[in-house]
């Protein structure tokens, strides 16, 4: 038999997709949701190709809009392990920790975001308030510092959050 390479891997996956979805797209119907099918398909993608990281990024998506937040991190962690200079992966990987209740983590994700994208008001916004989940006033306050510089509103509303 011959070896099938990564890259003909990839392609047979993304043409599956890509069939699945231009077939559930053209199919509208009250009796089962089409965004579950569509994760269906993806999850099915990931099990095929684990170096998919559109997949995975359209996977943890959907798992964020509905919900389903831990499945969202295990997306999320490939996204990473895949791109580990996303910025934006980590702070949806530290959004998804944070409605999980685990705001240590939450901080983790957002402060390694914070390194790949350092003037980021929104990233030190979530920071700030994973130090108040914490406990950690001081720390938010040092956040609040450095936004002050970067967007007065949202540091204001910090200021409200941390008295």
């Amino acid at each position: 038999m011959h070896e099938i390479t990564k890259r003909t891997k990839r392609l047979v996956a993304e043409l599956a997709v890509l069939f699945c979805i231009i077939c559930v797209w053209a199919v509208k119907s009250a009796t089962f949701d089409i965004d579950d099918i569509k994760a269906g398909v993806l999850e099915q993608v990931v099990k095929a190709d684990s170096d998919n990281i559109d997949a995975y990024r359209f996977l943890a998506g959907y798992y964020m809009d509905s919900g389903f937040y831990e499945e969202a991190i295990e997306a999320l962690r490939q996204v990473v392990r895949l791109e580990p200079d996303d910025p934006a992966a980590y702070t949806m990987l530290g959004d998804a920790y944070w409605n999980c209740g685990r705001y240590e983590r939450a901080m983790a994700a957002y402060k390694q975001a914070l390194k790949l994208q350092v003037n980021n008001p929104h990233i030190h916004y979530q920071i700030a308030l994973a130090c108040l989940k914490t406990g950690d006033k001081d720390s938010a306050l040092e956040e609040y510092e450095i936004l002050k510089s970067q967007d007065e509103e949202l540091a204001r509303e910090l200021l409200v959050l941390i008295r």
